[in-house]
């Protein structure tokens, strides 16, 4: 996403981007449409109204609905970075799956509002892309996913991508010049993926702790009130 966005492609959406926009209910029901039957299916015309502004799409959930992308946007370039299926496995452990077992998600998701909206969004895509174990059936989803890819997208649009590769093939394929003096930027998405979930998690406990100065302040206020008038009455000798 990084090195997209050192192209030019600025609008790129990703699962970050799912909780900004406040996007999850609507992914939620692209999962029930697709998985349980529930309602049509998504196409052109939802995505459009969805991810019409953006450049690019990358990671969960729009990785879910590769198949339902590439049919909507025939024109579109994909890129498919692979690497090793273990290494992968290794990070969506650290990660995605960490998140899923995490008591603490659950937690948030009973007094928050978005936060239970993406605990619902996690439900669905570890209910569907690999029937809620991970450890047993990662693999089998990566190397489906992948090879799913290959056979939708023609060789002409298709890019199979390794990071360690950097600029050149990337920007041949995008007919985009590399970034002068720009080293390729290499993120580690694990680390990435936990500092992220944890500016996620410092928001819901700051909304929590506004939410309950709403109630706590105005209650503090009436009592120190009321307290600092009888004191006055007390003084003064008044009933």
């Amino acid at each position: 996403m990084t090195a997209l966005k050192e192209l030019g492609y600025n609008d790129v959406y990703h699962m970050k981007e799912v909780y900004m926009r406040n996007d999850a209910d609507f992914w939620v029901a692209a999962f029930e449409a697709k998985y349980e039957g529930k309602g049509a299916k998504y196409g052109k015309e939802e995505f459009d109204h969805l991810l019409g502004d953006c450049m690019a799409v990358t990671d969960i959930p729009t990785a879910a609905f590769a198949a339902e992308l590439i049919g909507a946007y025939p024109d579109a370039k994909v890129i498919l970075t692979i690497r090793s299926v273990d290494s992968w496995y290794r990070s969506m452990l650290a990660t995605v799956y960490a998140a899923h077992i995490d008591p603490w998600r659950k937690l948030q998701s009973l007094w928050d509002a978005k936060a239970a909206s993406m605990w619902a969004l996690r439900q669905k895509y570890h209910e569907h892309l690999w029937w809620n174990d991970f450890p047993r059936y990662g693999k089998r989803f990566f190397r489906e996913h992948n090879d799913l890819v290959r056979s939708l997208v023609p060789s002409d649009r298709l890019l199979e991508y390794e990071a360690a590769e950097g600029w050149e093939p990337l920007c041949t394929f995008l007919g985009k010049d590399a970034p002068a003096g720009k080293v390729f930027p290499w993120i580690n998405k694990t680390n990435d993926f936990q500092r992220t979930s944890r500016e996620v998690t410092a928001q819901i406990y700051w909304r929590r702790i506004q939410d309950v100065a709403k109630v706590v302040v105005p209650i503090a206020a009436i009592t120190a009130a009321i307290w600092w008038r009888s004191g006055i009455k007390a003084f003064l000798g008044k009933p």
